[in-house]
Parts: C-alpha cells; sequence; structure tokens
C-alpha cells in the first residue's frame, strides 16, 4: 500500500481495532485539511463506527 492510499477499500468491514489503526494513521501529522481529506476522515469514522456497533452487537449476543 503506497503512503497517499486509503488505508481500507469503501466496502471493506473494518474490526474495531484496525478502523481505529487507520483513523489514527490518516490523521498523524496533518496541518491542513482539504474538503477530500475531510471526505475521507469522515469515511474512515463511519467506518470505525460501524465495526463498533457490530461489536457491540456480538457481545450482547454472547
Amino acid at each position: 500500500m503506497s503512503p497517499s492510499s486509503s488505508p481500507a477499500p469503501r466496502s471493506s468491514r473494518l474490526p474495531v481495532e484496525e478502523a481505529n489503526a487507520a483513523i489514527r494513521a490518516f490523521v498523524a501529522g496533518r496541518a491542513v485539511w482539504t474538503p477530500a481529506d475531510l471526505a475521507e476522515l469522515a469515511r474512515l469514522r463511519q467506518a470505525w463506527m460501524d465495526a463498533a456497533s457490530g461489536r457491540v452487537r456480538s457481545e450482547e449476543a454472547a
């Protein structure tokens, strides 16, 4: 994966830890945010929320 590529494909569902790591890697060291950067951050945050809500449902079912 090149440094400029997204951490994961748009359609993938990531485990919470991977989604969190993707957000941290994306925001690390950024001082300027373009509209495209903000859109990608929103997508990564949604992936994290989806992963977190999936984990909660799995734990409730256990």
